[in-house]
């Protein structure tokens, strides 16, 4: 994939950028969290059963952007992965198009800018057809986002091993491009989820370097080069700040979540990022 990187702009410190995951818990219960680490930015876990789009009525997004205006701490809505973007079967294609549109129109409500989005799965048989419903389900996504001035980050999926029965779909630099390829709009990114291109034989760097200028959002885990198992910083071998260097050329300014459902996991990457020097101690 070929991309114009944007002109290069200096990102604010990561202080400013870093966010938490909100994880399994309400959302609303980790603004104090953020806020008492001196961070700005919430990833919204929106794919936990608690904050599934349909469980914020009228009187729960009211208060949530209260919350949201009043803390000034933004937020990243992350949808749920295992709604198939790939589907392929009419009715249940069009039943996940109108189930992603809630997540953009969620985002909208809360003020949030960019919904994390995936391009869905398949069992080894029908891929150019479960493509081409991929492209159609995200055309549609695109064309609400555009209208909402909200941003789809593609996130990179983590490549399954061989004899697994599903395969996903967006796992290398390729496939992820491909997708975004798709569809002619700016409101198509990727979500560069570093602990999952740390799988593959380029690794995060080369990842990064590929989508310059194309990242809406950056995901931050650890683990061994192997197996993505969601580590706390420092309890792999990812180079954090290799990838923290290569964001900055690649001109990202945004966000840098750690997707760490953990809390304690995420006060030790806090405190490996500090040892680091990425963060004042």
């Amino acid at each position: 994939m070929s991309v114009t990187p944007s002109p290069l702009l200096t990102p604010a410190p990561l202080i400013e950028r870093l966010a938490l995951s909100t994880g399994g818990a309400p959302i609303e219960e980790s603004f104090e969290r953020a806020a008492s680490r001196g961070l700005q930015w919430l990833e919204l876990a929106c794919q936990e059963p608690i904050n599934l789009p349909h469980t914020f009525d009228a009187e729960r997004t009211r208060s949530l952007r209260s919350l949201i205006d009043s803390t000034g701490i933004r937020g990243v809505v992350h949808s749920a992965s295992s709604v198939n973007a790939a589907e392929i079967i009419p009715g249940v294609r069009t039943a996940v198009e109108d189930y992603l549109h809630s997540y953009i129109r969620l985002a909208d409500s809360l003020g949030a800018e960019t919904v994390i989005v995936h391009g869905g799965f398949y069992f080894d048989l029908d891929l150019a057809e479960r493509l081409d419903a991929l492209r159609m389900t995200l055309e549609s996504c695109t064309v609400l986002a555009e209208r909402l001035g909200i941003t789809l980050a593609v996130e990179n999926m983590n490549v399954l091993p061989e004899y697994a029965e599903i395969r996903y779909l967006g796992c290398t630099e390729d496939e992820v491009a491909a997708i975004i390829e798709t569809i002619d709009s700016a409101s198509l990114t990727s979500c560069v989820d570093l602990g999952h291109a740390h799988l593959l034989p380029g690794g995060a760097d080369a990842f990064i370097d590929r989508f310059a200028g194309r990242i809406g959002h950056v995901q931050l885990t650890d683990n061994d080069g192997v197996i993505d198992h969601h580590l706390a910083l420092g309890e792999g071998n990812l180079d954090v700040l290799s990838a923290l260097a290569h964001l900055d050329a690649a001109g990202y300014t945004g966000p840098v979540a750690l997707e760490l459902s953990n809390f304690d996991a995420q006060d030790r990457s806090i405190a490996e990022l500090k040892r680091l020097g990425a963060l004042p101690a």
